[in-house]
């Protein structure tokens, strides 16, 4: 038969209780009580209760002895026999009102609690295992619920099938000593409540009971199931890859670019800016429509009028310049086209409207019919351009360039007249503005079909032209109106706005606009002057992807070495905020240099390395 420090042993090597497994022994009448067993009443003159001395024997590691003397709980007293439960106990008045909701459940819970008989024994005694004098009738441990399922696994280590225990939820000391012995079967023991408040078992804690007679089998069952892959602490599986979160993971990625096992596509890098984060370099890309169609020979009217030409122009200077954004994008006239008005073309300027639909009568915004994407004017055209940059699939990222509410309702209107409107009467303002706004959700949700990203340009609403509270009455109110609508739908918007913008900055953010395209400053004092780049990385925080704003006027003549500068100037200014992507102030003008434009790019390419921006490395000079 095992002794009982073989069997603490063991407990501490294969379930490492964190308090002492507990011997319990009943002693019956006139059985005679341990020497050096200290009793409540006598040493400690306090009256004491089974869950307490337990918890004493197994965190001061004391031997106790409680008889009927030393006791205070009723319902302890009645659990060992140590007195004949009272009518209180048999009637439910216990239980009413605390445990049970009337004196009948009461009752029932009662007759429930497994009780010696009176008189059976007089003494309880308890003592931590490998300290003990007494041979136990049973062994308490005290554990969290995954030391009891391994001494639940031992216990079947033998015999198999299932353990029964019941649980009540109350006069857990029964469980723990009664039960065990009526049943001489192992016990899990859900303490009660009196055990948690007076015996001061924790949250953590569950426990489990051994008959003594059967200790030697679950010590044996331990060693068993030890042996074949069941330990505590339980085995953790390691094996696996973790998912970090996506940030590290950018590091590793940075790492497997400089040592040749990875790349990132261009697309890589504009996601990055979004997610507030970093490639090998700043992204770049220069705004580009009809600059397209003259690298291709086309005329500015062919380029935004042969839609296959204008794909296939697209894709020629993509391969060429490798930018990181590709824009479908032709004009800024075709939507107030598609309500009526005529386009002017060019062979060296963007198109233009030169008849004005509302322009000498206002009544009939009334009689205006809402064009339809995939019938009126150019409109259908222009979603197929978008359709098949998707279907291209170059590595970048890309969208497509529509007119915004306010842009459209200066074009069909004339833009100086309605700047007098904003004063004469701005309620015309508001009604055509309900229409064109209406109408770019109708146009934006056919770009987004296509599956392209959403952006709309704004050239008029720069405070070059009207007022930052025209701004604030007239188009604000429109803007977040479309910024939710696509939001709703999971779209983020971009907008564009020409000249002077940074008196708005706040106003866009508040639209809700992802991310925000800007020019230069255009006041005429150049003592006023402001550099927007500047100014909307402190003004944004991060808060909005800031597209700028390398002066477009540049790419028709310029120096090397002054676009370099200018290139330098962006970044420095915003590149170690992240959440920016390198650009031209504007649309470049169709017949840039494309030298020039090459000058751009490779600028962009070494002076905005990242190791360069926050490491100091110096950029390689060119050629």
């Amino acid at each position: 038969m095992i002794d009982v420090k073989t069997a603490d042993r063991e407990l501490q090597l294969y379930i490492r209780p964190q308090t002492f497994p507990v011997a319990i022994r009943m002693l019956r009448p006139g059985e005679e009580i341990p020497e050096k067993a200290r009793r409540p009443a006598r040493d400690f003159k306090k009256l004491s209760m089974n869950c307490q001395v337990i918890d004493m024997a197994r965190r001061y590691g004391w031997m106790i002895a409680l008889t009927r003397e030393d006791h205070i709980c009723s319902l302890g007293i009645a659990a060992l026999g140590f007195e004949k439960p009272t009518h209180l106990h048999n009637s439910g008045t216990l239980c009413e009102g605390m445990y049970t909701e009337t004196k009948a459940a009461g009752q029932r819970s009662e007759a429930a609690v497994d009780k010696f008989a009176p008189g059976e024994f007089a003494t309880l005694l308890v003592a931590p295992l490998d300290r003990t004098t007494f041979e136990p009738h049973l062994v308490c441990i005290y554990a969290n619920p995954a030391q009891v399922m391994r001494l639940t696994q031992a216990a079947l280590w033998k015999r198999g099938g299932k353990l029964t225990s019941a649980f009540g939820g109350r006069i857990d000391c029964s469980e723990i000593i009664v039960t065990t012995m009526r049943t001489d079967q192992p016990q899990v023991i859900l303490p009660c409540s009196g055990d948690r408040i007076f015996g001061q078992t924790q949250d953590h804690e569950m426990a489990f009971t051994i008959p003594w007679n059967q200790m030697e089998e679950v010590i044996e069952g331990l060693k068993g199931t030890h042996d074949g892959g069941i330990r505590y602490p339980i085995t953790q599986f390691m094996e696996y890859e973790a998912k970090l979160p996506p940030k590290y993971m950018e590091a590793n990625r940075i790492w497997d670019v400089e040592h040749g096992r990875a790349q990132f596509t261009n697309r890589d890098r504009v996601v990055a800016a979004y997610r507030r984060s970093f490639t090998d370099r700043v992204p770049v890309y220069p705004i580009v429509a009809s600059f397209a169609g003259t690298l291709d020979g086309l005329s500015i009217e062919e380029y935004c009028t042969n839609v296959p030409k204008a794909i296939t122009a697209m894709m020629n200077y993509y391969e060429r310049y490798q930018p990181d954004v590709v824009l479908a994008y032709n004009d800024l006239a075709k939507e107030a086209e598609a309500f009526g008005c005529r386009v002017k073309y060019s062979d060296y300027v963007v198109p233009s409207i030169d008849q004005h639909v509302l322009h000498d009568d206002k009544a009939k915004l009334a009689r205006l019919v809402m064009p339809d994407p995939a019938k009126t004017a150019r409109l259908p055209g222009f979603l197929e351009q978008c359709a098949a940059l998707v279907r291209a699939k170059p590595p970048t990222a890309i969208g497509a360039v529509a007119v915004g509410p306010w842009t459209i309702a200066m074009l069909l209107r004339n833009p100086e007249t309605m700047l007098l409107d904003t004063f004469e009467d701005p309620q015309f303002i508001h009604d055509l503005m309900r229409v064109t706004t209406d109408f770019c959700k109708i146009w934006g949700d056919a770009i987004v079909k296509t599956g392209i990203g959403l952006s709309f340009s704004e050239p008029t609403a720069s405070i070059s032209l009207i007022s930052p509270d025209n701004y604030r009455d007239f188009v604000a109110p429109y803007h977040k109106e479309l910024v939710d609508y696509f939001k709703a739908k999971k779209v983020g918007v971009t907008v564009h706005i020409c000249g002077t913008t940074y008196p708005i900055y706040e106003d866009l953010i508040r639209c809700g606009f992802s991310t925000v395209s800007f020019d230069l400053d255009q006041q005429g004092d150049p003592k006023l002057y402001v550099d927007q780049l500047t100014r909307f990385m402190d003004v944004s925080k991060g808060r909005v992807v800031a597209i700028g704003n390398v002066d477009a006027t540049k790419f028709e003549r310029t120096s090397k070495e002054a676009m370099v500068a200018d290139v330098r100037r962006c970044i420095d200014a915003a590149a170690r905020h992240s959440a920016f992507i390198l650009s031209t102030s504007c649309e470049i003008p169709p017949r840039s240099e494309p030298e020039i434009v090459k000058w751009f790019m490779d600028a962009a390419w070494e002076y905005g390395r990242y190791d360069r921006v926050f490491d100091g490395a110096e950029p390689t000079p060119a050629g």
